[in-house]
């Protein structure tokens, strides 16, 4: 479904940029570096194989290079992630008009993501997929991430879970919903659909839904030898995660980084 089957207007909000002074004090150096890392989180994520054929959808709020204001960059529909370059990402204003790049976002990429960001003006970045181990786990009647290992405890209670599926997110007003929902969590399990995580930048929502789908894979694969499982006690469980966000930012943007070191020496097509 693309934009123009959209039928109400949404709005975005207007975010602070401060944060990324450390990459440049210039508005479309700014973009381009936020570009060209969301577009490595697109062929990082591609490569993890947590991508589901060209309907996931991956964005984040940068200044425009055209104007002076803030949008959304995102994915046109129709692209698969192993094709996604910096250049080819779309910019989306407030009145939700495409003014740089070719094509159109698919609907319910549009919808979801700028309710959103509606909600949580700190958040930069928001990732969708619908990566099979966490996934599986949103189709249960109680659904819940246990605290039964590091890569888990690294979600203590920053975890919100939405049990009622209204269909394709294809309005506002679904955005809306999942964006109160969400709260102030950095994560939504999203009932009988998929996966979301918000973070302040592009390396941090790249680094928890890798993470997040690792903690999932051992929960489904702990839980199949049909074994006692051994939780957490939940003073362990929040001092790992305060341990392990005390290094986040810089564990997240090692992680991206590696990623680009690979891209740059084997993906010829992605500058």
């Amino acid at each position: 479904m693309l934009l123009t089957k959209l039928h109400r207007p949404c709005r975005i909000v207007t975010h602070n940029f401060s944060k990324y002074n450390s990459f440049s004090t210039d508005k479309r150096s700014i973009n381009k570096e936020i570009r060209f890392r969301l577009a490595s989180a697109y062929r990082g994520l591609d490569s993890y194989g947590l991508n589901e054929g060209v309907c996931n959808h991956l964005s984040a709020i940068a200044p425009s290079s055209k104007t002076d204001e803030d949008i959304m960059l995102i994915i046109p529909f129709n692209l698969h992630w192993s094709e996604v370059t910096p250049s080819c990402l779309l910019e989306i204003n407030n009145k939700n008009e495409v003014i740089v790049g070719e094509g159109e976002p698919e609907t319910t990429a549009l919808c979801i993501h700028k309710g959103i960001y509606e909600r949580r003006s700190d958040v930069k970045a928001v990732m969708h997929t619908h990566m099979p181990y966490a996934t599986a786990l949103t189709c249960l009647k109680e659904p819940q991430l246990l605290m039964l290992h590091q890569n888990s405890a690294r979600f203590y209670k920053k975890i919100a879970y939405d049990t009622i599926y209204h269909g394709l997110g294809d309005s506002f007003k679904e955005g809306l919903r999942l964006g109160e929902v969400l709260e102030d969590k950095s994560v939504l399990f999203m009932g009988n659909h998929g996966i979301l995580t918000v973070a302040e930048s592009v390396d941090v929502a790249f680094d928890n839904m890798y993470y997040l789908e690792r903690a999932a894979m051992i929960q489904v694969l702990a839980c199949s030898t049909q074994q006692k499982l051994k939780i957490l006690d939940d003073n362990v469980a929040e001092l790992t995660y305060a341990q392990m966000h005390k290094v986040l930012p810089a564990y997240a943007k090692n992680h991206l980084d590696s990623v680009i070191r690979r891209l740059m020496s084997s993906c010829k097509d992605f500058l």
